[in-house]
């Protein structure tokens, strides 16, 4: 009997009592199914793994070629008159290129003002260690070959055959390179090399029908007197 009064006053005792004083089974049971808080897992590395080379390891591509011009060959009067001439360009370099705003330009025996001869149109080229030819009014390739472009409008011609020189300039209007030629009037004359000549440091005058070229094909050591030679035949377009 006591006993069942006991009971009935701890039940009575519990419903009395706040809810904040209760038992919350719910905190005494393990995570369902042993499950785990994924915010407490340690970080993974997701970084994708490199599958090629690194670009900061890749080496400096090496300069472009550019193409290597000189005045090759000249002939300043032919078995067709004053007109009868030509300048060969040669390019020494082991690639071809653009002629797109390169210029010759002539100066007379005593030194004048140098006058616009040829200047490269768009799709004017030359090919790697190749040739081409500016030739004068009258002026045909022997072989019936092409000339790029012409340095004189009429049967008088632009070069003189009693002295003078031609400079070559590039697209930027730097001076590439010159060859003054017999006989000069003047100890300062704009294309002749080395600069500081005189009027006796030029390349020998090129004789009626003949040229005057590089010996051998391609020569440049600076010196006009010592670079070119009256050629045996010209050879316009080919290797002297």
């Amino acid at each position: 009997m006591r006993s069942e009064i006991a009971r009935r006053g701890l039940l009575a005792a519990l419903a009395l009592a706040p809810a904040s004083c209760l038992l919350n089974w719910d905190s005494l049971r393990p995570d369902d199914a042993g499950a785990f808080d994924a915010s407490e897992e340690p970080a993974h590395d997701v970084t994708a793994p490199e599958t090629g080379p690194d670009a900061s390891d890749a080496g400096t591509d090496g300069a472009s070629c550019q193409i290597a011009l000189v005045i090759n060959e000249l002939q300043a009067d032919g078995p067709q008159g004053p007109s009868d001439e030509f300048v060969e360009l040669r390019n020494g370099a082991s690639c071809g290129g653009s002629l797109l705003n390169w210029g010759l330009r002539y100066s007379s025996a005593g030194g004048s003002a140098p006058s616009q001869l040829w200047t490269g149109q768009a799709g004017d080229t030359i090919a790697a260690h190749g040739y081409v030819l500016l030739g004068g009014y009258a002026f045909q390739v022997p072989d019936g070959g092409t000339v790029l472009g012409r340095i004189s409008t009429d049967l008088n011609g632009s070069l003189s055959k009693n002295g003078g020189g031609v400079g070559l300039f590039d697209p930027l209007g730097t001076l590439v390179d010159g060859v003054a030629y017999e006989t000069l009037t003047t100890s300062s004359h704009p294309f002749i090399r080395p600069a500081d000549a005189g009027s006796g440091g030029g390349a020998p005058n090129p004789p009626s029908g003949k040229s005057i070229a590089r010996t051998p094909d391609g020569t440049n050591t600076g010196t006009n007197a010592t670079d070119f030679q009256i050629a045996q035949s010209a050879t316009p377009g080919y290797a002297n």
